[in-house]
């Protein structure tokens, strides 16, 4: 068996987890739920109908992935961020029929106890820091913080602070993993290195990255 599922989860008829996922202590995944491979689910962990997990994803502890919230490869959520689902809620008032959609795109970060409304679309490789509150959309590989959470600098895929300023005209390389980012007004552009790291390759055991420093090359981990 290729999904390991701890025994005091629940895991309801209908749920789609796809191969090499684990999901730990006390979790709940809903019928409409759709998760993908190689995906980590922390202790006390909830995916409800229509909500989906990419593939390569981290969940933190005590983190809810509502209906409508999807979740592209490679995202991380540390423990304890939030996701809320309805703009004005209200204990007498059910307002199923008007969830609006959040995105999370490929190799976002969302730290600890970071929040993030509803509707909102946080791009590719964006990093929200911890505590951060995120009202509007975020732009590539921008880097968030604050409440409300404003733009700050960028970050890599890697995880560095990429040295460009939030607007004008640059280049920076990464020399952990040959990629290239190149600034063009507000906007951030990366051309990957000859191994992709945001690429996922299905049907086999995910190998993450081990952090290389000091000029060292990326080696693959566990």
């Amino acid at each position: 068996m290729t999904i390991q599922i701890h025994p005091s989860s629940v895991v309801d008829e209908g749920a789609i987890i796809g191969d090499f996922t684990k999901i730990w202590h006390f979790c709940h995944v809903e019928p409409g739920a759709a998760i993908g491979e190689n995906n980590n689910l922390g202790q006390n962990v909830y995916i409800g109908n229509d909500a989906v997990v990419g593939n390569g994803c981290r969940i933190g502890n005590s983190v809810s992935v509502f209906a409508n919230i999807i979740l592209e490869d490679f995202v991380f959520c540390a423990p304890f961020m939030v996701f809320t689902h309805i703009y004005y809620p209200r204990a007498g008032i059910t307002r199923r029929d008007v969830f609006t959609k959040t995105y999370v795109r490929t190799g976002a970060t969302i730290g600890a106890n970071a929040t993030v409304v509803p509707g909102v679309d946080i791009g590719r490789g964006a990093f929200i820091a911890a505590g951060a509150v995120v009202t509007t959309d975020c732009r590539e590989w921008a880097l968030m913080v604050g409440s409300p959470a404003r733009q700050v600098g960028w970050v890599s895929a890697y995880g560095d602070k990429i040295p460009l300023p939030l607007e004008g005209e640059g280049e920076w390389h990464c020399e952990a993993t040959g990629d290239r980012y190149r600034l063009e007004g507000k906007t951030m552009h990366r051309e990957a290195g000859e191994v992709d790291i945001l690429a996922y390759v299905p049907g086999r055991p995910l190998e993450r990255i081990l952090a290389a420093r000091d000029g060292q090359k990326l080696v693959a981990g566990g």
